[in-house]
């Protein structure tokens, strides 16, 4: 099978589209950078550190993580902290610096596994036409008096796009078939099911909270019931563009604010969220009612270094810091909980009290170990007896144990927790390490060991053989110089190559020197579609770079690989004689051996490529 190579997206509409979207701008807006020398750096998105080692080049228009190998260009940075295809990622980047971009299929699918950019345009539909319902209808009514008993003003509804979903089941699939789309893709979208043979609203005679990713597309919606009605809230289904566990309600909104503070807000409810951006705390987001998840942390990270979760006090406030300590703990972000008075919700808060209040109650948050402490401390009798204090002392150390159990915090950041906890506990560092080793290896024992998976760290393909470590020294010189490719075309082909992954890059370079007269590493990465294979050919030229003196490495890497097909044909020629019956069979095999040796020692007399 061939590369995949950038099908049905002309050339020059991808070079005009990288071309439009400086990388250093656009990784800025993900990562702060620092300019050093040539090049700006900061801190990976795409993995936990805390010495920078991501490095955005300007010149070259390319970035590399020298922590975790991943690298590409543009484009895959994009589709790396975006989650999105390739196309997306040119679509995405096409509208951002406004370069007319169309796909190769335009037209809307008709089944369930719908393209995303299908999924995007119809959630946009839904959006308007909600919108429209609650702002210009009289049956959006009830919905408008809702909000307006909430305090929340419509200028700050209409910010976040807020709509009405009329009762009768029926209104979006009807103005959606007006416009072209088929209820099929509603389905696939979640915002119609089919019941006896026929296409229902899923939402009715809800109030709306689009769900917007970082880049602005509407994933899904949240709607409240005005009723009596089961659920309270509604989410999307999941689909191929709307997971829970991965999406927070206000981040776009949220994230300028976010940036500029370093510090994010969580709290449980949209309108919660929403009140807080309407009092001018505007770095506040929402889960969709979920748990906090390892992955809203890993979004959260990029741009925020402190987080603070907000939780009414009631039992949701009791299990905040199990949740904080088991998500963040091994991130390395600070992390702390902001206990609300009594009864009282952030809107609440808010709207009776003022934005000065709820500003008070997250400037007095909890260190989330400490948070932890205190709830142990108000179950045990940790005064009174010292039996209740070691079990008050064991079961926040299993917490932590539990949140770490294979040991992935690294050094520094283990040494402050166990700094912090002899703060708290008064007990010695060391022993709060003997203890916490003790916890971790019974934890260990009771759990099936398994690879961490979030482990991204880009590993070349070890050599197996001399003719493997030839071909990837090979590799390096011709992603540097693609002039070389030239003089090896008659001598080598991508199908030689080995193993897989060297092969997968070959048929790309390849593919890229039949197609342009020249090209660099952009121009390249700009033609490879798949991820991965875009971090082995930015971690190929990371070492190609430091190489220098191409010429002879690819004479002597040549020789190598010719050399090592000229042993295999010899084995395969000794396996046969072997085997043979007849005299008349095995003067034919020895003169075959021979005419292989005597091709083996010409060919190493002389160069192997012009």
């Amino acid at each position: 099978m061939g590369p995949r190579l950038s099908k049905g997206y002309p050339l020059h509409q991808i070079q005009a589209i990288s071309a439009a979207n400086d990388i250093v701008d656009v990784v800025g807006e993900h990562v702060a950078l620092k300019s050093r020398g040539k090049n700006s750096i900061g801190l990976c998105p795409f993995h936990k550190e805390k010495t920078p080692s991501f490095t955005v080049s300007h010149d070259r228009q390319i970035y590399k993580c020298f922590g975790c190998g991943a690298g590409g260009d543009v484009i895959k940075f994009i589709q790396n902290i975006l989650g999105l295809s390739f196309l997306e990622s040119l679509e995405h980047l096409a509208r951002r610096g406004g370069v007319p971009f169309e796909p190769a299929s335009t037209s809307f699918a008709s089944t369930t596994s719908a393209p995303k950019s299908d999924l995007y345009k119809v959630n946009s539909l839904a959006l308007e036409i909600y919108r429209r319902c609650l702002w210009d209808h009289p049956a959006g009514e009830r919905a408008r008096n809702y909000l307006l008993n909430r305090k929340l003003m419509e200028a700050t509804s209409k910010s976040f796009s807020l709509g009405y979903a009329p009762s009768g089941g029926k209104t979006l699939v009807q103005q959606a078939a007006k416009a072209g789309f088929s209820p099929d893709l509603l389905v696939g979208a979640g915002l119609a099911s089919l019941r006896q043979g026929t296409h229902h609203d899923v939402f009715w005679d809800r109030l709306m909270f689009p769900i917007v990713d970082v880049s602005g597309h509407v994933i899904g919606f949240g709607g409240r019931t005005l009723t009596d009605a089961e659920p309270k809230y509604l989410n999307t289904s999941e689909t191929a563009i709307f997971q829970k566990s991965r999406c927070l309600f206000g981040l776009h909104q949220a994230r300028p604010a976010i940036q500029s503070s370093r510090q994010v807000a969580v709290v449980e409810g949209y309108t919660d969220c929403i009140a807080c951006h309407q009092a001018g705390i505007e770095d506040v987001v929402a889960t969709l009612g979920t748990a906090l998840t390892e992955q809203h942390a890993s979004m959260l990270r990029r741009y925020a270094d402190r987080i603070v979760l907000v939780f009414d006090a009631d039992q949701a406030g009791q299990k905040a810091a199990d949740r904080a300590l088991g998500v963040f703990l091994t991130l390395g972000v600070d992390v702390k909980i902001a206990q609300l008075p009594s009864g009282k919700d952030p809107c609440d808060l808010v709207v009776a009290e003022g934005p000065d209040a709820l500003r008070g109650v997250l400037s007095g948050a909890t260190e989330a170990l400490e948070y932890k402490w205190n709830q142990l401390r108000d179950r045990y009798d940790v005064s009174g007896s010292s039996r209740q204090r070691r079990l008050a002392v064991d079961e926040l150390l299993q917490t932590i144990a539990a949140c770490d159990p294979w040991g992935k915090v690294d050094a520094i950041q283990r040494g402050m927790v166990l700094n912090q906890l002899a703060g708290l506990l008064s007990v010695s560092v060391e022993e709060l390490g003997r203890e916490l080793q003790k916890h971790r290896r019974q934890l260990a024992r009771r759990r099936t060991a398994s690879e961490d998976k979030s482990n991204c760290t880009i590993k070349l393909p070890a050599p197996q053989n001399a003719a493997q470590a030839a071909f990837k020294e090979l590799l390096e010189v011709l992603i540097c110089e693609p002039g070389y490719i030239g003089g090896l075309t008659n001598v080598l082909s991508p199908k030689d190559f080995e193993p897989d992954a060297y092969r997968s890059v070959a048929e790309h370079l390849w593919h890229a020197y039949s197609t342009l007269d020249e090209f660099d590493l952009r121009e390249l990465l700009s033609m490879v579609e798949e991820t991965n294979v875009s971090n082995i050919i930015t971690e190929l030229h990371r070492e190609g770079s430091r190489r220098g003196n191409f010429a002879e490495t690819v004479e002597e890497a040549v020789q190598c690989i010719q050399e090592h097909r000229r042993e295999q044909e010899a084995s395969r020629i000794t396996a046969s004689i072997n085997q043979v019956t007849s005299e008349e069979e095995l003067d034919r095999q020895l003169q075959m051996l021979q005419v292989n040796l005597n091709s083996s020692a010409r060919r190493t007399a002389g160069p192997m490529i012009d």
